[in-house]
């Protein structure tokens, strides 16, 4: 105790004995600043500059971290492993399965002073590859509790280099595609970082493959998605885009102005088929459309959204169910979806009901499921006639400005509590809020409107418009995260299915990673530990 204690005070001393007057002005302009996490500079600076004592020539290092924290812009608020150069080093291992995903994030952390320059990262395997580099999002503050930071990660861009200088860090999402077929049970990745002076860092990531066959698209995600001003092909590609990662595209509209042509209707339904996906939602039905979609056996896929949204309790009764009750009589086979509060006879008024995980009605640890409707949860961040048992930011949700963990998480919760599929709004419906978006990086976003109200960041986007007019819809880190907890889903999803028995006292992420949709352990590094954990049961049974 007291060799550590001596530590502690000789670390201290080298603290106080920098002088704040001969860093670069920009360390300077920090001085008197804590980081979101409230960590004082004269800290911040102290644990960036012994990431260097083990490489006094290097001009840069290389930090890696898992995918489930949001990084900052700031070099010095960077947490995870720091590599130098010299030799080859090796990370932890992830874990992964055939028809997934697995990523992790570099980031390039020039060192105290150094002089602008241009930086790039490589990286090979033996299975497809993807490197994108985070952008920045610069948020008003929000009116609701958020870590105070101005700049959030979301945009991606497939790119591998970046400029540097002052107090900037370079971060990069690099991901690892593993095909459906394949049978190697280890791969590695090998990464190496480089810029216009100094030495390259070179690091390899082990990655497990345990040959377990997964369905990620059989649990429904969806999301209203609309053309704008993109062309055909472009929300074609937006659509392939978001049904790579999961999500299911509900384009109502398109739908419509295509059903003038129903040749083309059936082509881009069949397209959409083709990725994958198999719920739709038709603005309105005439009975020519009907005949078309039962003469096709295709009723079962398609939803018609109720008449009014997110109905009071008396709106419910004399609007959404009379609604219901004529449009089952005259489209049977049809299926409604509503969000909504839970109503007495909900049955009555739709088919699937949405819900949100806060709501004063619905607290999933002891509501008794209805046989009727269906239930969906459902992520909005400003529901309207609606109370709330919980505070709402307390839950998890799709915001810029919510920790990684809470996005993945969220559908972790919804598969436990037997929702049966998840909504979000939107996909791309608040593309207005990014006007300028490409020239400023700024999202200035108005506050909604009686009776919704406040400002919601990225509430209404998952995906961000092309940085040019002919280019192609980007992904966002959000798009990302939720991927791979669909792809966590279809891994306890099929454990369970397969190897109740030998998983009987260890599937359940309850309570160590959660134990209520308020009441979860807000270290990411608990998720990723239970599937890891699972994965690795998995390869002690032979896979």
């Amino acid at each position: 105790m007291r060799r550590l204690c001596l530590i502690f005070f000789l670390f201290s001393l080298t603290v106080v004995a920098v002088d704040i007057k001969k860093l670069p002005e920009e360390e300077q302009s920090l001085a008197s600043t804590v980081d979101p996490w409230g960590l004082a500079f004269s800290d911040q600076l102290a644990r960036f500059t012994s990431y260097f004592e083990s490489y006094p020539e290097a001009e840069f290092l290389a930090g890696v971290t898992h995918n489930l924290v949001k990084l900052w812009p700031n070099k010095y608020w960077f947490r995870g492993m720091v590599l130098g150069p010299g030799k080859v080093h090796q990370t932890a291992r992830l874990w992964a399965v055939p028809d997934s995903t697995v990523s992790f994030q570099v980031v390039i952390l020039p060192r105290t002073g150094a002089q602008q320059a241009r930086y790039r990262v490589v990286a090979t395997a033996g299975v497809p590859v993807s490197i994108f580099r985070e952008i920045f999002v610069t948020l008003d503050n929000p009116p609701y509790p958020r870590f105070q930071s101005q700049q959030w990660p979301d945009p991606l861009l497939l790119e591998n280099s970046c400029e540097l200088s002052g107090t900037q860090a370079g971060v990069f999402l690099i991901e690892l595609k593993i095909p459906t077929g394949e049978t190697r049970q280890r791969l590695t990745c090998d990464i190496r970082v480089s810029g216009d002076r100094g030495q390259p860092v070179r690091f390899s990531v082990p990655v497990e493959v345990v040959k377990l066959r997964i369905q990620p698209k059989d649990f429904p995600l969806v999301a209203w998605f609309s053309r704008e001003r993109l062309s055909e092909v472009q929300f074609q590609e937006m659509c392939s885009l978001a049904l790579e990662h999961h999500l299911q595209v509900f384009c109502q509209e398109y739908l419509a102005s295509l059903w003038v042509e129903p040749q083309k209707f059936e082509q881009f339904i069949r397209f959409l088929m083709s990725k994958g996906q198999r719920y739709f939602q038709i603005h309105r039905v005439d009975q020519a459309l009907y005949d078309f979609l039962k003469e096709r056996n295709w009723l079962s896929y398609f939803l018609v959204y109720s008449n009014v949204d997110e109905p009071s309790e008396e709106t419910f009764v004399n609007k959404n169910i009379p609604f219901a009750e004529n449009f089952r009589r005259q489209f049977p086979g049809l299926r409604i979806f509503l969000a909504s509060e839970y109503h007495p006879q909900m049955e009555k008024g739709c088919d699937i009901w949405l819900t949100d995980l806060s709501s004063s009605r619905y607290d999933p640890s002891n509501f008794e499921l209805p046989e009727k409707p269906l239930l969906w949860h459902y992520y909005c961040h400003l529901p309207i006639n609606f109370q709330m048992r919980a505070p709402l930011v307390q839950a998890p949700n799709m915001l810029i400005d919510n920790p990684a963990l809470e996005h993945r998480i969220a559908l972790w919760m919804s598969w436990y509590f037997r929702a049966k599929g998840v909504f979000i709004w939107a996909g791309n419906r608040e593309w207005n809020t990014l006007k300028d978006f490409w020239q400023t990086g700024s999202l200035n976003v108005q506050p909604y409107k009686y009776p919704y109200g406040g400002i919601h960041h990225g509430n209404g986007f998952l995906v961000y418009p092309p940085v040019t007019p002919e280019g192609q819809v980007l992904p966002s880190l959000r798009l990302k995260i939720l991927r791979d907890g669909m792809e966590d889903i279809a891994i306890l999803t099929a454990i369970e299915k397969n190897y109740a028995r030998q998983f009987k006292n260890t599937l359940s992420p309850v309570p160590d990673v959660f134990v209520h949709p308020h009441y979860y352990d807000h270290l990411p590094e608990k998720l990723l530990q239970h599937r890891d954990y699972l994965l690795a049961q998995l390869r002690k049974l032979g896979l």
